[in-house]
C-alpha cells in the first residue's frame, strides 16, 4: 500500500514544551517508516522581528491569508494526502483548515491544551480549576480576569478568533486527535466526540536504556515548570511534614523559583538544582524512588509520565485529570487528593514498599500503550480513516 505524504503543521512558541517535542517526534516516526512529510512551522519569534505583523496580530490570529495560500500551494505541489495540526495560534491561524479543504485533503488537529474551550489552555484560574468558559459557553470570565497572558488586549484577540470560529462552524469541519478520553470529553460542548472523524492516541516515547537502579536511597524528584498551577508550593510545605531521610530533588525554572529558593532555604531534606538538560535529570532518575507530579490543573498529558514509564520509573501524583487517570488505570504509581497531607504521607511510604510492583507495573503499561511502534499503527490507522466533513 503506497504510504500517505503528510504535510505537518505547527507553530512554535517563543518557549518550548511537550508540543513541540511531540511535533518532532511524529515528524521522525513518519519518516523512518517511509513517509515523505513536507514541514509549514511559523515561530513567534517573527513577532519579535517584525512590528508590523504585531500590529496586524489580532487579524492574523482570526484568519492569515499567507497561511491559505501556502497551504494550497504546498498540497498541489507536493501532492499531500493528509494535513495534520499540531499548534495554530498564533500565526498559522485557522485558516490552514480551509485552505486543506479546499484542496479535498482531510485535516487533522491534534489537541494538545484546552485553548479552543479555555483561553488560558489549562482550566486554571485564581489558584484553582476554572471551567466557567466551557460550562457557560460564554468567555465573560475570560475577558474578566485577563486569562491570557494576564493582558486585557491578548485575551481580546484570542477570544475573538475563538467566537469567530465557533460562529462559522470551523470546529465542527475538521478531524481530531486527543491524547486520551478525559480530554476528549471535555470538548464535547464544541463537537461531537463521539463522531468517527474524533480519534484517541496518546503521544509516545522511545525505549529507554536509563532504566533505574535497585534504589537504596529514600530519593523522590520533581521535574518540570515551576508555576503555581504545577502544585510545587504545595508539595514543598508538605514534604516539611516527612522525616528527614526522605529527600526531595527539584528540577525546572519558572515565576516561583525566587520563592521556593527561599522557602527551602533550611531544609536539609530538599534540594533545587534549576533547569538541567533532560540527560542530567534522567540520570538523577536512576537512583529515585518516584517522580512526583503534584499539579494542581488537569495538564493535557505530557511527556513527563511516558517517559517515567519507559524507565521503570514510578509515578506519585495528584488524583484529578490526566496524570490521576493514567497512573490509576497502569497502576504504575499512586495518587493522592491535592492538600491532603495525612494521605501524601501514606503514599510515599507505600510507595517505598511497594516500589518493585509499581515500577513492573508502569513499565508494562508504556509496553503496551505508549511505544513509538503502537504509536505508529495508531496513527497511520486514523490517516486511513481520516475524510473531509461535510
Amino acid at each position: 500500500m503506497k504510504k500517505k505524504k503528510v504535510l505537518m503543521v505547527h507553530n512554535f512558541y517563543q518557549i518550548g514544551g511537550g508540543e513541540h517535542t511531540v511535533f518532532k517526534n511524529e515528524v521522525d516516526l513518519l519518516r523512518q517508516h517511509g513517509h515523505e512529510v513536507i514541514e509549514y512551522t511559523r515561530n513567534n519569534n517573527e513577532l519579535k522581528q517584525n512590528k508590523l505583523k504585531l500590529v496586524l496580530l489580532p487579524f492574523i490570529t482570526i484568519w492569515s491569508w499567507k497561511t491559505y495560500n501556502d497551504i494550497r500551494g504546498i498540497i498541489k505541489e507536493n501532492h499531500i494526502d493528509v494535513v495534520h495540526c499540531h499548534n495554530t495560534f498564533p500565526l498559522i491561524s485557522p485558516s490552514v483548515y480551509y485552505a486543506a479543504r479546499s484542496m479535498k485533503v482531510p485535516v487533522i488537529q491534534t489537541i494538545h491544551n484546552f485553548r479552543l474551550l479555555c483561553p488560558n489552555g489549562s482550566f486554571f484560574c485564581d489558584g484553582k480549576i476554572c471551567e466557567i468558559c466551557n460550562k457557560t459557553g460564554s468567555f465573560r470570565s475570560a475577558l474578566q480576569n485577563n486569562c491570557y497572558r494576564n493582558s486585557k488586549i491578548q485575551t481580546l484577540v484570542l477570544v475573538a478568533m475563538l467566537k469567530f470560529h465557533r460562529w462559522i462552524g470551523t470546529y465542527q469541519k475538521i478531524s481530531y486527535i486527543f491524547l486520551t478520553k478525559f480530554n476528549r470529553e471535555k470538548f464535547s460542548k464544541l463537537i461531537d466526540v463521539n463522531s468517527e472523524q474524533v480519534f484517541i492516541k496518546p503521544n509516545f516515547v522511545k525505549e529507554s536504556n536509563c532504566f533505574v537502579n535497585a534504589v537504596e536511597k529514600k530519593t523522590f524528584v520533581y521535574a518540570g515548570r515551576l508555576e503555581i498551577n504545577k502544585g510545587i508550593l504545595s508539595l514543598i510545605e508538605m514534604w516539611k511534614t516527612l522525616p528527614e531521610d526522605f529527600v526531595l530533588h527539584i528540577f525546572g525554572s519558572g515565576t516561583m523559583e525566587e520563592h521556593i529558593k527561599k522557602e527551602i532555604k533550611n531544609n536539609k531534606n530538599i534540594s533545587f538544582f534549576g533547569f538541567r538538560p533532560q540527560k542530567e535529570v534522567f540520570e538523577d532518575y536512576r537512583n529515585a524512588v518516584a517522580v512526583i507530579i503534584p499539579s494542581e490543573c488537569y495538564e493535557t498529558f505530557g511527556m513527563g509520565i511516558p517517559e517515567c514509564f519507559s524507565m521503570k520509573l514510578p509515578v506519585i501524583c495528584t488524583d484529578i485529570g490526566n496524570p490521576g487517570e493514567m497512573v490509576k488505570e497502569s497502576k504504575g504509581g499512586l495518587v493522592y487528593p491535592i492538600g491532603n497531607i495525612s494521605k501524601f504521607q501514606v503514599v510515599v511510604k507505600e510507595m517505598i514498599e511497594m516500589r518493585q510492583v509499581y515500577s513492573e507495573n508502569a513499565y508494562q503499561y508504556y509496553l503496551n500503550n505508549l511505544t513509538d511502534e503502537k504509536n505508529y499503527k495508531e496513527l497511520v490507522e486514523i490517516y486511513d480513516k481520516s475524510r473531509n466533513i461535510k
